[in-house]
């Protein structure tokens, strides 16, 4: 690194506006995985830094390929698989995820922030579940209904439903009563989602966006809530959820996106022991598969016009821009207080606030995220 791109003292002047010669060099100091490491210090506050608190390595001590990790989380592996291909711990595999997964959430908000909407929106649930299949969730996707584009994806819990023996009922009936199923309701979470979608029609040209949904009773509730002006913007149309999930189906999109995570990511595919065991862990995989949807896969792959097209660049993002951003994917790591036009779902997953059911202990996160 030739320079410190910025401050990391989220307080200084130059941690967003850095001009000038504001740092000066401090030193060196020796490690074991990289030798030599420069330091600095800023004229303005004082603070005292590294060039290594720049990297997406910072904290760690021994180098796991982020790539590796990258493809094959894409292709369904579990953790498993991973730590014995790279001969490294499970505990160092979900390290690497997080890390991977705040770096896809920081280059989504960075490529989304000043995206302008052509078309109509899609959203619904993905169900799956964590821990137990006692424990359904629900994750409410919105989509752009031409392009495909994974906009946002937030968390809710469920409760079993369905045909169950007594005793399955009287398990059922003392997780109920343990766990606070109230605390993420799929009313909350589609809340989310509705915020999201007024916020892309309030950077669109158009009178009125029309969101497709299924004909969910939480849905039609919380669009009942909005007020009157919030309504007439966001017209919600209901499709039924027996209709077939081919491509003229107006919520296709969704659809779409909920046969490719079955396929491609471990902790959906049914009937299997890969599924997720921590919620925050479970949405940090989504979060990176959705970088991977949205701004790496093709668009379509048989046809010849949209070879070089992906859902980002169809969803009006520069393909220029994409490129830049994923060009340091791997290595430039992302700051929280960079992205303050982060999604509010984004930003609960990034401080890692997600609970888990039948967990009784918060998950541990290291303080340098918040920075």
């Amino acid at each position: 690194m030739k320079k410190p791109p910025f401050c990391p003292n989220s307080c200084c002047d130059n941690y967003h506006f850095p001009e000038g010669k504001w740092f000066v060099k401090s030193g060196t100091y020796q490690t074991k995985r990289l030798g030599q490491v420069q330091r600095y210090q800023c004229r303005d506050c004082g603070k005292r830094f590294s060039e290594e608190i720049f990297s997406l390595d910072y904290h760690t001590h021994k180098y796991v390929s982020y790539k590796t990790i990258f493809q094959h989380i894409i292709t369904s592996s579990g953790i498993r698989d991973l730590s014995r291909i790279l001969n490294v711990s499970c505990t160092t595999v979900t390290n690497r995820i997080a890390r991977l997964a705040r770096q896809a959430m920081a280059i989504s908000s960075q490529l989304t922030q000043d995206i302008r909407i052509t078309e109509d929106l899609v959203a619904d649930g993905f169900e799956s579940f964590v821990s137990s299949q006692y424990l359904p969730n629900n994750i409410n996707i919105l989509a752009g209904k031409d392009s495909q584009f994974w906009f946002l994806s937030d968390y809710s819990q469920l409760t079993r439903k369905g045909r169950m023996t007594p005793k399955q009922k009287e398990k059922n009936s003392e997780i109920k009563k343990i766990v606070n199923i109230g605390r993420i309701t799929v009313y909350k979470s589609f809340s989310d989602i509705i915020r999201k979608a007024l916020d892309l029609h309030d950077h669109s040209e158009w009178e009125a966006t029309s969101l497709y949904t299924d004909e969910h009773k939480q849905y039609q509730a919380v669009i009942n809530a909005l007020s009157f002006r919030e309504q007439a913007s966001l017209k919600h149309i209901c499709i039924s959820s027996k209709l077939a999930r081919t491509i003229t189906n107006p919520i296709f999109s969704v659809n779409y996106l909920d046969r490719e995570l079955r396929k491609d990511n471990s902790d959906h595919t049914r009937e299997t022991v890969q599924f997720a065991k921590n919620v925050n862990n479970l949405m940090d995989r989504l979060a990176i598969y959705r970088l991977y949807h949205n701004f790496i896969k093709p668009y379509r792959i048989n046809k010849k016009e949209y070879k070089d097209e992906t859902h980002g660049s169809m969803a009006g993002i520069s393909t220029q821009n994409i490129r830049k951003e994923l060009r340091t994917l791997f290595t430039r790591r992302r700051f929280l207080g960079q992205n303050l036009m982060m999604d509010n779902s984004d930003r609960k997953l990034w401080c890692r606030c997600l609970f888990t059911p039948l967990s009784f202990y918060a998950d541990l996160y290291p303080g340098y995220i918040l920075s």
